[in-house]
């Protein structure tokens, strides 16, 4: 697994400490499956581990593209809030589980103080449940949800491709998403967006995977109506 990753020099825009943080050579990367809510399950590593990098002096935490992306008024927001409760540690090494876990709560809150856009907070979110599913943690629902509510708002007020997602490919990860929490009246409106959007034809893989999703969400409606009954 190690040969698969590579040390990075960073150096943090809060505290202007220099650090080290672990990268992907994503070449050496095997992919074992593609689900359905774009999540990809790799042999070997996960490298959502290393998706956040954190600045072990100060506790500043963000994606890789968004790390430098702080004015000036933020960093003294981030020193004055985060840094004199935070602990020094190091994330820079081979990342277990419970560190890969810690480095998107860190990002999640430091999202929220310095107000990141929803879609920024989404992907995070949605990553994080991501986590939770590899051990099965009852937590991943939670974090769908949260993810799903985010990129719902995004989808109507923000730049779409600020988490590298087209229009089409959000409206159908909403309704992706929206099954997976069991929201199947509102999936099955999702896919039909999909399907209806004018660009789905440039995307065929995605057209063939919504309306099957739009299937499968309308049979799971169908049996929910059955089952309140």
């Amino acid at each position: 697994m190690e040969e698969l990753l590579y040390d990075k020099d960073c150096k943090c825009p809060v505290c202007r400490h220099r650090f080290t943080t672990k990268k992907i050579r994503t070449r050496g990367l095997r992919i074992e499956r593609r689900e359905e809510d774009f999540n990809v399950i790799f042999k070997d590593i996960n490298p959502n581990y290393y998706y956040i990098w954190v600045c072990p002096t100060c506790g500043y935490s963000a994606t890789e593209k968004e790390f430098d992306n702080i004015t000036s008024q933020q960093e003294d927001l981030i020193s004055k809030s985060i840094r004199p409760k935070w602990k020094e540690r190091s994330y820079g090494g081979v990342r277990t589980y419970s560190e890969a876990e810690e480095s998107f709560k860190m990002a999640l809150l430091i999202g929220q103080i310095l107000n990141k856009s929803k879609s920024y907070m989404a992907g995070i979110s949605l990553r994080l449940a991501w986590l939770y599913r590899e051990t099965n943690n009852p937590k991943e629902i939670t974090f769908l949800t949260h993810a799903l509510e985010l990129f719902e708002a995004s989808y109507q007020t923000e730049r779409i491709d600020e988490q590298g997602l087209d229009e089409v490919s959000l409206a159908y990860l909403n309704g992706e998403l929206n099954r997976r929490v069991g929201r199947y009246k509102q999936a099955v409106r999702w896919y039909s967006i999909t399907l209806d959007h004018p660009n789905i034809k440039n995307k065929r893989h995605l057209q063939i995977k919504a309306r099957e999703q739009w299937q499968l969400a309308k049979e799971q409606n169908d049996e929910a109506k059955l089952n309140s009954n």
